[in-house]
């Protein structure tokens, strides 16, 4: 956005919503793969397909035992509502380890809320395809909430930027809803007829490249392999008398995943999105809680760093 600015463009055309009608995300490969290999657990066949998910999660691909043992939560499930996010859910619930006891963590255990409570579902939903019902539990647990406003309108409004999303006018998205599903994710080819479409207008290297997501190297951001003034507020932030005051966490959990992060062993997906939640509500605190905006000594220094931060991702393509 800062870029777009730095150009004088002040309306920015985006495709945010593409995955979502379509059935761009490997999620919603998953849940095909998953459901057809639910119709016969046994089969050893069938788990290899998660093979070609995830590329970006060397792990998953590379560890055959690891990868069928993670898919195989609930397997058999396929009535459930929220069959589809079951296993990001209930991965991502890992990091209530990481809360203080009085907010719900702190003992080691996993407990996942009720779906139900925060995600209410439409009377009709029970009568979708499993791919609507995927789709309408990533629309408006991910694309509204977080992909237009964290990522979308927060970043670009604030460089004066103005996105709009063609993909989300609401004639495409009326003529998606009623496209049967096998036009969206034909096999395990994502947004099918986008790509037939796409093809009669732009070059085969494009549209037939393998789909990656936009990643920042988050272990390696905030603990790179030379340490330096620059990264003290970092340690500052995570130190355990600091996590102790702010009381949103337990400070033996966050001094393990902190060592471990400093020490050079790769963070797995689910300490990386804590490292992250962490430090960033551990600095909303400092700047704005308890320093009650007022951003001086420590605070100011903190709050510089992380725009040196974000300045130097922005430079080497990182996106959020």
């Amino acid at each position: 956005s800062g870029l777009v600015h730095s150009y004088q463009y002040k309306v920015v055309l985006t495709g945010e919503g593409a995955d979502e009608m379509l059935a761009g995300y490997d999620i919603f490969k998953e849940m095909q793969v998953r459901r057809f290999w639910a119709r016969q657990p046994e089969s050893q066949l069938r788990p290899l397909l998660f093979g070609k998910l995830y590329p970006d999660i060397p792990r998953l691909s590379q560890n055959r035992a690891f990868l069928t043992a993670f898919f195989r939560q609930d397997l058999e499930a396929t009535a459930a509502p929220y069959y589809s996010h079951h296993i990001r859910w209930s991965n991502t619930a890992r990091t209530r380890r990481f809360l203080a006891a009085e907010n719900g963590g702190g003992n080691g255990q996993t407990r996942s809320g009720d779906p139900a409570a925060l995600l209410p579902l439409p009377a009709a939903f029970a009568g979708w395809s499993a791919l609507a019902q995927a789709q309408y539990l990533e629309i408006t647990s991910f694309l509204s909430p977080y992909l237009l406003s964290s990522q979308g309108d927060r970043v670009a409004m604030a460089h004066s930027v103005e996105g709009r999303y063609p993909f989300l006018d609401y004639r495409v998205v009326e003529f998606c809803n009623r496209l049967p599903a096998r036009l969206k994710l034909r096999g395990l080819k994502e947004k099918w007829l986008l790509k037939q479409l796409g093809r009669k207008l732009i070059p085969s290297e494009i549209w037939q490249r393998t789909k990656r997501p936009y990643r920042a190297p988050i272990q390696r951001s905030f603990f790179p392999a030379e340490q330096g003034a620059d990264f003290e507020y970092v340690a500052e932030l995570l130190a355990p008398e600091a996590v102790g005051r702010a009381e949103y966490f337990n400070p033996a959990a966050v001094a393990k995943l902190s060592k471990k992060a400093a020490g050079g062993a790769a963070l797995s997906e689910v300490e990386e999105m804590a490292l992250v939640g962490i430090l960033s509500t551990q600095l909303v605190d400092h700047l704005y809680v308890r320093g009650q905006g007022r951003a001086s000594g420590p605070a100011e220094l903190v709050e510089c760093k992380l725009v040196d931060l974000l300045s130097q991702s922005q430079r080497v393509g990182l996106a959020g």
